[in-house]
């Protein structure tokens, strides 16, 4: 432990075994040492060692239990691409609880990037939705959605934080998303992205670019998704009807 570090004790406890989770030194299923053992091994207190336990236990990273001891109890999803849904729906398919915090939703005026993405022109306004996505007891990331005001009449109106962005569109617009253009890229955590999803400053993040479809071909939103890489993996299932366009990869 960094007594130097203006880090409390137990984050620093709770960030070594996380990191040791997540390296695969435990595996799931795996017992961890006792309170005693881990409190000698850190040279701190049995309190420290359980605030520590405790924050883990809530993000299902391990789980207690009683009269055997505590198991890592923590699995990555495994979140296909091919499929044109968002986390919500995602999530429950794994059997997790979803929720999200609406952090921002407002009008502006789409810039170049935005206006082509959309196929709109620019300065058209535009909805800016930000939200937090929340997998069972722990955030897992932050959504940017924008789409254009005129096809979404009252949208400010019609969101609403126990419903998904995809159930809003639709149940109040009629629209069903048909397919989905993703690039995918890796960044590191900001001071910002670290106190929003509750991860270290520099911890790997997805930055994940979404344009979503009508069938008609007609974009329907454009969003930007920052997720934890220590809660999910991106798995892309291909076959021999599968079709590279190259004209999307740079």
């Amino acid at each position: 432990m960094n007594l130097e570090s203006n880090k409390p004790l137990y984050l620093q406890v709770e960030a070594d075994i996380r990191n040791s989770i997540l390296q695969k030194k435990f595996r799931s299923g795996q017992k961890l040492p006792t309170e005693n053992e881990l409190s000698q091994q850190y040279n701190v207190s049995k309190i420290t060692i359980r605030k520590a336990m405790s924050n883990l236990a809530k993000e299902g990273m391990i789980q207690k239990v009683q009269g055997k001891g505590t198991f890592i109890s923590y699995k990555k999803d495994k979140l296909l691409l091919n499929k044109a849904r968002g986390f919500q729906d995602s999530l429950s398919n794994f059997g997790h609880s979803s929720k999200h915090k609406i952090l921002n939703v407002s009008i502006i005026k789409a810039d170049s990037d935005i206006s082509q993405k959309l196929n709109i022109a620019p300065d058209t306004t535009i909805f800016f939705l930000e939200r937090l996505i929340w997998e069972d007891a722990a955030p897992i990331a932050i959504d940017r959605i924008y789409l254009p005001e005129e096809n979404f009449p009252n949208f400010m109106k019609n969101i609403a934080e126990d419903k998904s962005f995809y159930q809003i569109l639709q149940d109040n617009y009629g629209i069903v998303l048909n397919k989905s253009i993703l690039e995918i890229n890796g960044v590191i955590a900001t001071k910002e992205y670290a106190e929003l999803l509750q991860c270290n400053i520099g911890d790997p993040l997805f930055h994940i670019e979404k344009i979503g479809y009508e069938k008609n071909d007609c974009p329907i939103h454009y969003s930007i998704s920052i997720v934890r890489c220590d809660r999910v993996s991106y798995v892309v299932s291909t076959d021999n009807s599968t079709v590279m366009d190259e004209k999307i990869i740079r």
